[in-house]
């Protein structure tokens, strides 16, 4: 039981009977006495859902909704009159005579098939209208409330008429889209925060680099006012600081290191809120209410609790809710989803919710006997990420210290207590499948992606759509369909994907990451959006932004168009070492990355590209792009960054009759960019100065080194049996490259 509240006398069972069946979002608590100052104090806001849109009405909407759901409980048990008399002496009176009223209308209500006539005779224009009198807890709203309070089956038939129509009121009546939104969502989840009216107008971006540089840039051709917060000590003249004040944004400056700011939610939410008011003044809560905090792929991006800051703050994160990334971001969570969906889509194995070392130990060994999985295997945090928290155990004598090392790193990240124990599968294949989804249920895929050219865990080229697949129909649509219902059945709203590992044929899936991830933008260049005007291009981060503005993804599935190849190459600053030992595994062979400053950064345009492929002979390209994504300009400095600081993109659409030789072709294509491209710079120190006679170091030659070994060669005609996960490091290690 809530610790604030103070109960009435009755039997201790009783309460606790009373208090389960509350209806409340995920982890959350919209509680009684926040409930009843928003329904008879003017100006009184939910503090737990905030940043709802529609201001004062969404939260009197929502008030009124659990006040429906939770209040005769509330009332018979809770001590609630205290409290509420302290700010309104008239108070419980009035929350006297709305229950009176609640319950009366309850009682006049038809029965459900009346009310389903009802409700299907009146258009959502007109029962937005209805609800637009909640903020006077007008009969109107409480009956059409009470309604759906008493009969679930209509918020489901609400839900799906809006849907259906979301299109045409978000151009033509979003206050509408939004009042039909609120009043049928399930109260046992968070609602998705999203601008209401489809105001946005300022894009906060809270990334760096080059998804800073790109969330900037997308801001600013949508017609947005780009907003950056950026670390004062480090960014104070990075590259999207200078886009932000040259077109009309402004920036926001953090104090401390990259984790007393970037990672700093509350920092952020607090500098946030102060600019606001010492920029617009009186106008600045109506100012926040049309801002949108853009997380990119950040470290708050999959932050719950960074989520629950900005929410309880007031400002709209464009992204999933806390309750979706709890229950999508648990790997153990995500994995019995997975299994209910296809209990052959997972790796054998078991999840163990404890954190005791000894419980997990006896887990372990009980599951192995069982005969549940196989040794060896990988115990896996809940909540790790990129090769952390999880390590490979070869045998039952090595239980004990991969249960020592992986809780040693939970406690250290301080991260949600829970493992996973699953046998291990040596040597996959890395795919994931590119999925939005909007507040309205619209679910789509964008095809999946190969992302098995990896070092230390992390990738460092992607394909789409993977090549190897051309030897599985049927299997691409299998996989993306199980995606999709990954993503209605946890709720999402916003961008993620669905990582998977394969092998053989079979594929296991792995978790879902709730944010947009670094390799989307090959994705993007490997599809075009059918429209009657033409091809489109597929533009994710504009679509997150849309999402988060309220409108509806109003393309169909079948209008998402696989149209070229493409392939995306992290441009990192770091080089192969051969010489270097790795610690991780005690051989040598290591990237190793380092600092620069920028003297010439030049990519050949498409143009270029065609012309010498077309001199050396290669012909068959029907279409060809080059784009480069880049946090940095010429005389910027990289210093103290994460190591990629650019994405190549080269996609190719063959020509029918090269269709066959398109992956092929593709190569080539990647070669000769990656051959002509230019960035040149001097090597610093991590305070900056320069290392005299020191040349910047990246990994444009490792990657022509990867695209012109065997293994990608033969890649390209059909799949490869050593090309797995590790074959990269692998392959460098024994010089064969």
């Amino acid at each position: 039981m809530s610790s604030h509240l103070h109960y009435r006398q009755a039997a201790e069972a009783d309460i606790l009977r009373a208090m389960q069946a509350i209806q409340k979002p995920g982890k959350g608590y919209v509680g009684c006495n926040a409930v009843l100052k928003t329904l008879v104090m003017p100006g009184i806001q939910l503090g737990e859902l905030a940043s709802l849109p529609l201001g004062a009405l969404g939260h009197r909407l929502m008030a009124l909704r659990y006040f429906i759901a939770n209040g005769a409980t509330w009332l018979r048990f809770v001590d609630w009159e205290p409290a509420l008399a302290d700010g309104v002496p008239d108070g419980p009176d009035r929350v006297r005579a709305l229950a009176a009223r609640v319950e009366s209308v309850r009682q006049g209500l038809p029965d459900a098939t009346e009310l389903a006539r009802e409700f299907d005779s009146q258009t959502l224009l007109a029962l937005a209208g209805a609800l637009e009198t909640a903020g006077e807890l007008a009969d109107g709203a409480l009956r059409l409330l009470c309604a759906i309070a008493r009969e679930p089956a209509l918020a489901v038939r609400l839900r799906e008429r809006l849907r259906a129509e979301a299109g045409a009121l978000h151009r033509e009546a979003p206050r509408a889209a939004d009042l039909i939104y609120l009043a049928s969502h399930d109260l046992t989840r968070f609602p998705a925060t999203t601008v209401g009216e489809a105001a946005l107008r300022y894009v906060i971006v809270a990334d760096k680099g080059e998804m800073g540089v790109r969330a900037v840039r997308e801001a600013i051709a949508m017609g947005k006012v780009p907003v950056v917060l950026h670390s004062a000590q480090d960014d104070a003249n990075a590259l999207q600081v200078r886009l932000a004040n040259g077109n009309g944004g402004f920036a926001i400056p953090l104090a401390g290191n990259f984790r007393e700011c970037y990672a700093n939610p509350v920092q952020m939410a607090r500098r946030v809120v102060e600019t606001y008011v010492a920029r617009f003044g009186d106008r600045a809560e109506a100012e926040l209410a049309r801002s949108a905090v853009y997380p990119g792929y950040g470290p708050l991006a999959e932050s719950t609790s960074a989520i629950e800051c900005f929410r309880r703050s007031g400002l709209v994160f464009v992204g999933p809710m806390q309750d979706v990334v709890e229950r999508a971001g648990d790997k153990r969570k995500f994995r019995l989803l997975a299994q209910s969906i296809d209990e052959q889509a997972v790796v054998p194995g078991i999840v163990i919710d404890a954190n005791d070392p000894a419980a997990i130990v006896a887990a372990i060994r009980a599951g192995h006997a069982e005969g549940r999985f196989q040794f060896p295997g990988r115990l896996k945090a809940a909540n790790g990420g990129g090769g952390r928290g999880q390590m490979v155990v070869p045998s039952e004598a090595g239980i004990e210290a991969a249960v020592t090392k992986v809780l040693g790193e939970i406690k250290a990240n301080g991260w949600d207590h829970g493992v996973m124990f699953e046998q291990n599968i040596a040597e996959t294949v890395h795919l994931e499948v590119q999925v939005l989804r909007d507040r309205y249920g619209n679910t789509r895929h964008f095809g999946m992606r190969d992302c098995s050219e990896q070092r230390a865990s992390q990738k460092i080229q992607e394909e789409a759509p993977p090549a190897l697949l051309r030897e599985y129909p049927g299997l691409t649509e299998r996989i993306c369909a199980v995606a999709v219902r990954i993503a209605d059945a946890v709720g999402y709203t916003g961008a993620c994907t669905v990582e998977l590992m394969f092998k053989n044929g079979h594929f296991f899936l792995l978790e879902m990451n709730t944010r947009i991830q670094v390799e989307h933008p090959v994705s993007e260049e490997a599809h075009r959006i059918r429209t009657p005007a033409g091809w489109q291009p597929l533009n994710l981060v504009q679509l997150q932004l849309a999402i988060a503005n309220g409108a509806p993804l109003t393309f169909p599935q079948e209008d998402i168009v696989n149209t070229h190849v493409a392939r995306e190459f992290r441009i990192n600053a770091e080089s192969w070492r051969a010489d270097i030992k790795d610690s991780r595994d005690g051989k040598l062979g290591l990237f190793v990355p380092n600092a620069g400053s920028f003297d010439a950064i030049d990519v050949p345009d498409a143009a270029r590209v065609r012309a010498a492929l077309a001199a050396r002979g290669v012909a068959g390209i029907a279409d060809l792009t080059v784009r480069f994504d880049c946090g940095f300009e010429v005389k910027d400095k990289l210093v103290n960054k994460d190591p990629t600081f650019g994405k190549l993109i080269v996609a190719v659409a063959a020509e029918d009759s090269h269709v066959g030789q398109r992956y092929e072709l593709l190569r080539q294509a990647s070669l000769e960019v990656l051959r002509s491209m230019n960035i040149q710079g001097k090597a610093l120190l991590p305070d900056g100065s320069v290392i005299r006679g020191a040349k910047f170091q990246t990994n444009l030659a490792d990657h022509v080194r990867i695209l012109e070994s065997e293994c990608m060669i033969e890649h390209a005609r059909r799949a490869v049996p050593g090309r797995h996960v590790n074959w990269v490091v692998e392959s460098m290690r024994r010089q064969v490259l």
